[in-house]
């Protein structure tokens, strides 16, 4: 199964939008959920509220947590994100109609597990898109929901989080999870929404 989570910025000079995906085989879901509700109290792992309250400590642990609790760690990023892409739906899109044919050519994946948002049915459309493309089997699916439904989302919510930071110019918060993450930079092109 996979597990995708984004972190973007649209307003400031430096646009991006980067999505986290974190693989975890069947045999150790319930092991690393368990894991993962242990370490935060019972509580679903956020690491934008986590750093705001100021939880240093936590979230340093959570990043060494997410490090070692995975079965393949992957950061797709599209930046910075053309000025026509108001919503970012355009780089979502990109980064999505990469990373999924990749993790499901190399895992054999079929089920996307994404944090729920808004616009749900976008990734839908990416996804029928990738089937009639052929890229992904018939049998996929992409199911939203909440971190307190499935904290599983934690890992890729504290690697597209952490990524954020790296991007922004402080690398520490990726470190402990840089040699084991595969990152891809999409290269610069208009974006067609």
């Amino acid at each position: 199964m996979a597990f995708i989570d984004e972190s973007f910025d649209l307003t400031h000079t430096k646009t991006f939008y980067i999505v986290g995906l974190a693989v975890v085989n069947p045999d150790q879901l319930q092991p690393t959920r368990q894991t993962l509700l242990d370490f935060y109290g019972g509580d679903a792992l956020h690491a934008a509220p986590m750093f705001k309250n100021r939880e240093d400590t936590s979230l340093r642990l959570a990043t060494e947590l997410v490090a070692t609790n995975h079965d393949g760690l992957e950061i797709v990023v599209c930046a910075p994100i053309d000025k026509a892409d108001t919503t970012g739906e355009g780089a979502r899109r990109r980064c999505l109609e990469f990373i999924l044919p990749e993790i499901h050519s190399e895992f054999g994946t079929e089920l996307f597990i994404f944090d729920k948002r808004n616009l749900l049915k976008q990734d839908e459309y990416v996804a029928n898109d990738l089937r009639a493309a052929k890229q992904l089997s018939r049998d996929s699916i992409v199911h939203h929901c909440q971190p307190s439904e499935e904290p599983l989302l934690g890992l890729p919510d504290v690697l597209a989080w952490s990524y954020r930071q790296h991007h922004l110019g402080r690398p520490e918060w990726f470190a402990p999870m840089k040699s084991k993450a595969k990152v891809t930079e999409l290269p610069i092109t208009p974006t067609v929404i």
